[in-house]
């Protein structure tokens, strides 16, 4: 009998110790993404994605790592890079280490709203971070060819304004390639005939505990819709597919643990259908 308790005890301390570890991992994912629209004088494109920063810090493993995986071009922040009560100077040295690695531009998330965004927008201005708060910018190549990097401010709060995110700002010709971030995925099923080529968004922390069979302990459509990983819809009037990424993000929510959603960061290579491998 005693052995039987025994052995349920250290295997419940051994799935503690495992969910402690997924929580802290730091996972840079490689990937190729092959936009149809993606102009060939971006082919090649290095984007680091990272999102759910939350209470977290940064390490220099991290950006370490991702240099010796031929760094990036730019990097998003896909909302939450804190929460409630999570010392502003912890945020600084996370945006700092971050732009080590290249430009950075970010998202507001739901829990960069649990207390006012002033000292926090602040800090990243101060530290040339670009937040996109429901606006766009035009990333441009020398040969005059260009890609819009568009930036929702957090749906989940009620702050989103997508027509003024996505405004064309190029005439009435065709909709340049459009990178959207979002910290909330469901935006996907809110385009509206909209033209975006590649939402980028976090929110759901793949589930954070997801058991098998069951799934994510937590139940929210959102996480059940969007779980994780990629998901895509059609623009019935333009036939164009948009491709959502979502990530299991880089922090957590209430406890620093993980199970079935190992933290992560994204470096993705984007690739034009022009490409001569393509």
């Amino acid at each position: 009998m005693w052995w039987i308790i025994g052995a349920a005890a250290a295997a419940a301390v051994g799935m503690a110790a495992w969910m402690v570890v997924e929580a802290y991992r730091c996972r840079v994912i490689r990937e190729e993404v092959h936009l149809t629209r993606l102009p060939l004088s971006f082919d090649g494109l290095r984007l680091l994605f990272i999102s759910d920063i939350h209470r977290r810090t940064i390490p220099e493993r991290l950006v370490n790592a991702i240099l010796e995986a031929g760094g990036a071009d730019l990097v998003c922040i896909g909302g939450d890079l804190k929460e409630g009560g999570v010392p502003l100077e912890r945020s600084r040295a996370n945006v700092r280490m971050l732009s080590r690695i290249g430009p950075v531009y970010a998202v507001y998330g739901n829990h960069d709203y649990d207390e006012p965004r002033g000292p926090l927008d602040a800090l990243l201005r101060e530290e040339g971070v670009r937040p996109l708060v429901n606006e766009f910018i035009m990333l441009s190549r020398p040969d005059g060819s260009h890609i819009k990097l568009c930036g929702l401010d957090d749906p989940i709060t009620g702050r989103a304004r997508l027509a003024q995110a996505l405004h064309k700002g190029q005439g009435n010709g065709e909709a340049p390639f459009t990178l959207l971030l979002s910290h909330d995925p469901n935006i996907l099923s809110r385009l509206k005939g909209a033209d975006v080529d590649l939402i980028l968004a976090g929110h759901t922390h793949g589930g954070q505990i997801t058991l098998p069979i069951y799934g994510p302990l937590l139940r929210s459509p959102e996480i059940l819709t969007y779980l994780s990983g990629w998901h895509e819809a059609v623009n019935e009037q333009t036939s164009l597919t948009t491709r959502l990424y979502v990530s299991t993000g880089f922090g957590t929510s209430k406890l620093p643990i993980r199970f079935g959603a190992p933290a992560e960061s994204k470096l993705f290579i984007l690739r034009s259908a022009d490409h001569p491998g393509a």
